[in-house]
């Protein structure tokens, strides 16, 4: 402790205090911190102090494919995204439906708020999810689809595809439409839950 200042009342004396306070001073352990060294592991160091078991994932611009006709496709059960490229220009320009612009009023959602599309495997019919989600990677990829990125979920057989509410319909009706999707696919916001189905 360089500094301490000790407050006293007036019937105790100056050289009284001084001597308690050097008593009670003596009673803390006085400790010196050892000076900080960082440390670098050496090339000869073989217990890194962060070593990942596994190597990590190799990532491949190509799309899966089967080497064998009658084998069937194998199905990993992990979930991957695609995003789109956030350099091509937007050019589509529209207006709400009636439907959607009454929607979007109803829950105050903002224009460049975040939605998800769920497809589930029903709307695939023959097409099924595992082609569909390719498909729909090239479409994401040659930005066809504004605004958005799109998330298998294999476990839940169900496609996501987020993106903003001011394409939610034009992207709607490209999936319907594009992909021929049967049943009603629908629209989700985050704490709002479903908005509506297309």
């Amino acid at each position: 402790l360089k500094d301490v200042s000790v407050y006293f009342r007036p019937p105790l004396e100056v050289r009284d205090v001084v001597f308690l306070t050097h008593r009670v001073l003596q009673e803390f352990p006085s400790t010196i911190l050892p000076e900080f060294r960082p440390w670098y592991p050496s090339a000869s160091d073989t217990r890194k102090p962060i070593r990942p078991q596994k190597p990590p994932p190799l990532i491949s611009s190509e799309e899966p494919r089967e080497e064998h006709q009658e084998s069937e496709p194998k199905r990993f059960m992990r979930s991957w995204c695609v995003i789109t490229d956030r350099t091509a220009p937007l050019k589509i320009t529209h207006s709400f439906s009636r439907l959607f612009r009454k929607s979007i009023e109803k829950h105050g959602l903002d224009l460049h708020q975040r939605v998800k599309w769920a497809v589930c495997e029903r709307n695939c019919g023959a097409l099924g999810v595992e082609e569909l989600w390719l498909q729909l990677n090239r479409a994401i990829r040659r930005s066809r689809l504004p605004t958005c990125n799109a998330n298998f979920q294999r476990v839940l057989a169900q496609i996501w595809l987020y993106c903003d509410v001011f394409y939610c319909e034009y992207i709607g009706n490209f999936l319907k439409q594009e992909f021929q999707l049967s049943g009603q696919i629908t629209l989700t916001a985050h704490k709002l839950g479903d908005i509506m189905k297309l």
